[in-house]
């Protein structure tokens, strides 16, 4: 097989599942914190320290800290004016996440970032499950049934302040890739009271939120919204005229839409629950692979899972095996068009892309559309996260010694033929396929290689289609797949792959980048926003009576 195509494989692990992972763990601390009255203050001292070693990982992990926010001086003058703006009293923990969220914000890097130090308190803020049409919001699912006339609803300002001059705001808060991972941002914010304060910090959380909405018929809606009332469980949406297969134990199924199997629609609503993943970080010797392994193992089976590491493993369904059935049943049937559905899919390891590009596409086409690359930033924190990992090993194969602050050229196209021969990338290659048996073999085999693939390929995307979810996505389009949807909320240009850190004295938590990724290295426009070429608009949802799968239905238009 060729050497470019697999030499994506990485482990870029979505923003949410590390969000949600990280604040889980916190849940305990965050807890003790909300039991104390008055919650206790760190001096300015120690808050100092803080915001110093913040700013020397961002300098020595982060590949270029200055580059989008107006170079070197530019950023220490930001840290400086961090520095002066704590007060002589000290700050809160809570207080101290806020206070630092600008200065890691002025990175402008969407997986760099720190972690709320409280529990997700998801569902507590606005009563609405919205989403993202032509940079817009609006309205998909209500909680109460009196809110079913707000479906399709667009939402234009929150306590008398325009959306414009709210997104405005959480520029100075988060950082992001592109407008469409802002609005994804944006609908976090209203969907949790906590995140949603720090957005408005002069409105009253004892008060009714004023929220304006515009109808699909142009009338407009003033409403007033108690947080304090529980929303309940379930949701009212409109009514589908597309049954999707259930990721309800994992996330990658599929299913053909019509008695002659004629299209095939493959869900893949994230990239870390299967078993080549866990194989991965096996080999890796990653510590938390067994405890991550034993929550999927329990939300397939609904029981707790075995001990020994390699049997919970294998009983992780394989990509590989569910892809190459989809092969199989696709070239018997003869399908004509493939639907991947990849609009929930923020990421995980992008090895899975590389598994169903194998048995999709031929060995030269993949060469041709491999065309991305990227520059590693070596520092102590990245060796700190990866201990399996060390300038000995990496040396082995360069013919320049590198250091534990240098980059690492060896994937960029200009420069990679000097620093690794092809024999040494062939060598790197096998032992990265080696990690994981399962695929290992199968590649090994070639029984399936390029074994069929409908003539019609569709992707469809969405704001949330993130990470390893866009490398997936990015994939087919360079194999001459048509994207249907939203665009994506990550730019294919951008910083990626994170490492984990915390702050010494407050025990914040987060984590930074120490990739540059090329995706379309001639080409800023695409690097920044990968358009699909039939975009969903409000005018199709209006059509569709706002049918919750509106991007499936254009995607099988003729």
């Amino acid at each position: 097989m060729v050497v470019a195509f697999f030499r994506k494989i990485k482990p870029r692990f979505s923003f949410f599942l590390k969000l949600s992972l990280l604040i889980l763990s916190l849940s305990l601390f965050s807890l003790f914190l909300l039991a104390q009255e008055p919650a206790p203050r760190l001096k300015k001292e120690l808050l100092m320290e803080d915001v110093r070693q913040l700013a020397d990982i961002l300098e020595k992990s982060h590949p270029d800290p200055y580059l989008r926010g107006g170079g070197k001086i530019a950023f220490h003058r930001r840290l400086q004016e961090t520095l002066l703006r704590i007060p002589e009293e000290g700050l809160t923990v809570k207080e101290f996440f806020i206070h630092l969220l600008p200065f890691v914000a002025s990175v402008k890097d969407g997986h760099t970032f720190l972690l709320p130090p409280w529990p997700a308190q998801s569902g507590s803020g606005l009563p609405f499950g919205l989403n993202i049409v032509e940079e817009s919001i609006y309205v998909e699912k209500v909680y109460f049934p009196d809110h079913k006339n707000l479906i399709g609803a667009r939402l234009e300002a929150i306590n008398n302040i325009p959306v414009s001059r709210l997104l405005d705001r959480l520029k100075t808060l988060v950082g992001w890739d592109n407008e469409y991972q802002l609005l994804t941002y944006f609908c976090r914010f209203l969907d949790d009271q906590s995140l949603l304060s720090i957005l408005l910090p002069e409105w009253d959380s004892n008060l009714a939120l004023p929220v304006n909405l515009c109808l699909p018929s142009g009338e407009k809606k003033s409403l007033f919204i108690s947080l304090k009332e529980k929303t309940p469980p379930i949701p009212f949406e409109a009514s589908t005229k597309i049954i999707l297969p259930s990721t309800e134990k994992i996330d990658f199924v599929y299913a053909f839409l019509d008695s002659k199997r004629e299209t095939c629609l493959l869900r893949i609503d994230g990239m870390f629950s299967y078993r080549e993943n866990f194989e991965f970080f096996r080999a890796m010797g990653v510590a938390w692979a067994q405890a991550q392994a034993a929550k999927v193992y329990s939300r397939i089976y609904q029981t707790k899972a075995p001990e020994d590491l390699d049997k919970l493993i294998a009983a992780i369904p394989a990509a590989t095996e569910v892809f190459r059935n989809l092969v199989i049943e696709m070239k018997k049937a003869q399908t004509k068009k493939l639907i991947i559905d990849l609009r929930k899919n923020s990421g995980g390891n992008s090895l899975l892309a590389n598994i169903l590009a194998y048995f999709l596409f031929p060995e030269e086409g993949m060469k041709k559309a491999a065309t991305s690359f990227s520059i590693k930033k070596y520092s102590d924190l990245y060796f700190a996260n990866y201990q399996n990992d060390s300038l000995e090993n990496i040396n082995q194969r360069r013919r320049i010694n590198l250091t534990k602050e240098d980059y690492d050229f060896a994937e960029d196209p200009y420069f990679k033929t000097k620093s690794l021969s092809i024999m040494e990338r062939e060598n790197e290659l096998g032992k990265y396929l080696q990690m994981s048996p399962t695929f290992y073999a199968e590649y090994m085999s070639g029984q399936y290689k390029n074994y069929y693939r409908p003539p019609e390929l569709m992707v469809i995307s969405s704001p949330w289609t993130y990470s390893s979810g866009y490398t997936l996505m990015s994939l087919m389009y360079k194999m001459g797949a048509k994207i249907v949807g939203v665009a994506s909320g990550q730019s294919g240009n951008c910083f990626g792959d994170t490492l984990m850190f915390q702050l010494k004295n407050s025990g914040l938590r987060g984590y930074v980048s120490y990739k540059l990724f090329l995706d379309f290295p001639e080409d800023p426009k695409l690097g920044y926003i990968l358009r699909p070429h039939r975009e969903l608009t409000y005018e199709d949802l209006i059509r569709h009576h706002f049918d919750p799968n509106t991007s499936v239905l254009l995607a099988l238009e003729k």
